[in-house]
């Protein structure tokens, strides 16, 4: 049913805010989808340590965020308001500069024996999960506040996912061209000059992000004591943990196709096939297409179901396009290794469907922060975002170290021809893993009690709990 309800007009969010907000996303994203595209292949054949390697340490350094991203939750709910600026912008301004630095870093190719490469490429990492923590949980509890509105923050979450795709559509159809350019025959540098211009950029999308929005919404300050009260407010919340398995799964299941895909086309696909998607201004053949037109289809399915979701329950649409988009994943194991337009189409497909479904997710967090509210009193929102960082973390995590770790033990040396063993195994991540994580996602989202109907009722007896006092 359409919301009929009539919305307070000073908790209304003006379009340049929404783009302003959108920015942040596609500051984070800079990085986000270089890591989830390129990240095990960045690592194994350009940086150069193994794949078994790669795969241990993108798991095992995710361990850190269950205290990180939390802790970071809790000292972002704790800042006291800046004048003018409120309580969570100021981390934008703060650790933008930060960001762009350790993520350029990361990206660098120190000329050290093996092992002091792995140390490196330890340390360049985990530093990079902290400080995406710092600046990203504030970031993502900044949109509770902008506004009261459920169907605002809904709309301000569609705007999010759109600054998302867009910097993932640049990252998908130029990356690969901006390192051929500024490294030439030297990858290692291209990777590094690349992602110093990306670094440049995300720190002026972070800037104007603080500049462009408002914090409509004022908690209430922090009392001394109110820790354990917080604490139990959100690990008591069922549709805290839920959404948490829910946001996992999906994740999971892009990371675990993305993080295979440069492997899938360098080995898995006919070369020649391969080779003659290396045209006009899609450089690095098949796996440049395969990337840039999901990106475009996932960015089109954002502004498609931006429309829709406002007459459609949030829920009822998350669990129909993940399902669906899981049993599409099964065809990929289906199509031959020479076609690679139907494997193009067939991911664009996919992305059109999963594209909305960050929106979604992100916009349940909000409605979550408001549900906490109305059931404790407890303003948590950056706790509350933290399990959003954690699970996408984690998902990432998962994708990328499942691709190293079942390439390493399957005997895959970089630049090799792969046995047979190891093509299987590049099929089955391109196919039936995503479909396995899309179905347990569809499948969690089934148990989520938070439906649109139930938080327009929230909304309102939060706004007159404020009225009466």
């Amino acid at each position: 049913m359409p919301n009929t309800r009539k919305i307070d007009p000073t908790q209304v969010i003006p379009l340049q805010e929404k783009f302003g907000y959108a920015l942040g996303d596609f500051a984070s994203n800079l990085f986000w989808m270089p890591f989830i595209l390129y990240g095990t292949y960045f690592y194994t054949d350009v940086f150069g340590i193994s794949a078994l390697s790669v795969g241990t340490m993108l798991f095992v350094t995710r361990i850190w965020d269950v205290i990180n991203d939390p802790l970071m939750g809790i000292i972002a709910d704790r800042n006291k308001p800046k004048e003018g600026v409120g309580k969570y912008r100021p981390f934008l301004y703060w650790f933008a500069v930060p960001f762009g630095l350790v993520g350029a870093i990361a990206f660098f190719t120190p000329d050290l024996s093996p092992q002091g490469k792995l140390i490196y490429a330890w340390v360049t990492y985990v530093a990079f999960g902290m400080i995406y923590t710092i600046i990203n949980i504030p970031y993502s509890a900044l949109m509770s506040v902008m506004s009261k509105e459920p169907s605002e923050r809904n709309s301000t979450s569609f705007f999010r996912m759109i600054g998302a795709q867009s910097a993932g559509l640049l990252v998908a159809s130029s990356l690969m061209t901006f390192v051929a350019i500024l490294g030439g025959e030297n990858v290692q540098r291209g990777f590094f000059l690349t992602m110093a211009i990306f670094a440049a950029i995300s720190v002026i999308s972070f800037f104007l992000t603080g500049k462009l929005t408002r914090e409509r919404v004022k908690p209430e300050p922090k009392k001394d004591g109110e820790l354990s009260k917080d604490m139990s407010a959100i690990f008591t919340c069922i549709p805290w943990w839920i959404l948490f398995f829910v946001a996992f799964f999906t994740i999971a299941a892009f990371t675990i196709r993305f993080g295979v895909a440069a492997y899938y086309f360098k080995y898995y696909a006919d070369p020649i096939a391969v080779e003659a998607w290396n045209i006009g201004f899609i450089k690095g053949g098949a796996v440049s297409a395969f990337f840039f037109f999901g990106t475009i289809s996932s960015l089109l399915g954002v502004l498609t179901f931006s429309f829709i979701t406002k007459v459609v329950d949030k829920k009822s649409m998350y669990f129909v396009l993940i399902l669906v988009s899981g049993l599409i994943s099964t065809y990929f194991y289906y199509i031959p290794n020479t076609d690679i337009t139907t494997i193009i189409i067939t991911q664009a497909v996919f992305s059109f469907l999963t594209g909305p479904t960050a929106a979604i997710m992100f916009a349940m967090y909000t409605d979550i922060a408001a549900y906490i509210k109305h059931q404790t009193g407890s303003d948590s929102a950056g706790l509350v975002m933290s399990a959003g960082s954690l699970s996408q973390k984690f998902g990432w995590a998962v994708g990328g170290s499942v691709t190293g770790v079942l390439l390493g033990l399957a005997g895959y040396e970089a630049d090799q021809i792969q046995p047979e063993n190891v093509k299987a195994i590049m099929s089955i991540m391109m196919s039936w893993a995503p479909m396995g994580a899309c179905v347990l996602g569809a499948l969690a989202m089934l148990a989520y009690p938070l439906n649109d109907k139930k938080m327009r009722v929230i909304t309102d007896e939060l706004a007159a709990r404020e009225n009466s006092e």
